[in-house]
Formats: C-alpha cells, structure tokens, sequence
C-alpha cells in the first residue's frame, strides 16, 4: 500500500469554500476509485487554516488513476485559488 499526506496553509476567509472543494473530491474518489481504502481531511486543533489529506492506495497503479482523474484534475485550480501557500505532498510505504 501507499500513504500520501497532503499538507494544506488555507487563507482564513477561504476555510469554508477549501472544505467545500475537498468534500466534492472525497465524494468522487471514494465512489469511483476502489482502490483507494482512505481519503479523510482534517483540521489542525491549534490552526485552523492548517489541512492535512491523508490517503491510501492499494498501490501505485490506483495512485496514478487518482492523479489522472476528472475530479482529481478538476479540484487542482479551485483549491489553488484558496491556498496561502504551495500544498506539500509526501508519499509513503506502508510499514507491516
């Protein structure tokens, strides 16, 4: 399997409308990509314009259907439309 992290800086006023434009992603990836086990969005407790994505694939092979989705391609330019900064991505093998 493989983790991905994606790591978000949100500008305040746009908090509603980035846990808007992921809500949308989840709900696509989740219905149509069955190799994806976990797609959940949180929230940092002490930032709240602080995200963390956490993802995980059955393998490389349903990394690169996510990445190469409709709705993943379509969320790209609406959620960098509400970032403070560049999103990090760390990808990640899965241990035992």
């Amino acid at each position: 399997m493989i983790a991905v992290t994606a790591t978000f800086k949100v500008a305040p006023e746009n908090a509603e409308a980035f846990e808007a434009v992921i809500a949308e992603l989840t709900a696509a990836t989740l219905a149509n990509e069955p190799g994806v086990s976990l797609y959940q969005l949180g929230r940092s407790q002490k930032d709240p314009t602080f995200y963390r994505l956490l993802e995980l694939y059955a393998d490389k092979e349903a990394l690169d259907a996510h990445m190469n989705s409709e709705w993943f391609k379509a969320a790209g330019p609406k959620l960098g439309a509400l970032l403070a900064e560049r999103p990090l991505l760390e990808k990640f093998d899965t241990v035992g």
